[in-house]
């Protein structure tokens, strides 16, 4: 009985440590991230999606005509895990849609987009002002963006 006793302790101990974290992704369905500024000349707009290991970036001007352009590249699924992991669902659902005042005076304006598990969240920002619950999973967004620079 006490060895019975010990296993199951240890087993009680130890299950935590295998199990999800609170909070994790299991079903992603895409991701969005992008960037606007209203007083702007040139491509004011930009926006980048990740879904099913691809990877769209387009962007815009302002005005009539919008002038889009876009590119799109594959990325691989430890890349997308990687962002994923940095996303804690708990926390984003918490997230007011509207942080601050983006776009205000000029600022500009960032926001990320999640689709996963059923559920669609959008918070919205001021630009360069992530706020800390998403600040892990912008900087790898950044980088991504920034290696379509040539897109024309």
């Amino acid at each position: 009985m006490k060895k019975f006793l010990q296993v199951i302790l240890t087993l009680a101990l130890i299950t935590p440590i295998f199990s999800c974290k609170k909070g994790n992704i299991k079903n992603l369905n895409s991701i969005g991230y992008g960037s606007s500024f209203g007083m702007c000349v040139g491509y004011c707009s930009n926006n980048l999606l990740i879904s099913d290991l691809k990877l769209t970036f387009s962007k815009s001007k302002n005005g009539q005509t919008s002038d889009t352009k876009a590119c799109s590249k594959t990325i691989s699924e430890a890349d997308v895990n990687a962002i994923k992991n940095d996303l804690n669902m708990e926390k984003i659902a918490a997230l007011p849609e509207t942080i601050g005042c983006p776009d205000c005076a000029d600022g500009g304006a960032e926001w990320i987009a999640i689709n996963a598990d059923g559920k669609q969240y959008k918070i919205t920002y001021e630009y360069g002002k992530a706020p800390k619950e998403l600040e892990a999973a912008v900087a790898k967004l950044k980088v991504l963006k920034d290696g379509f620079k040539d897109c024309n």
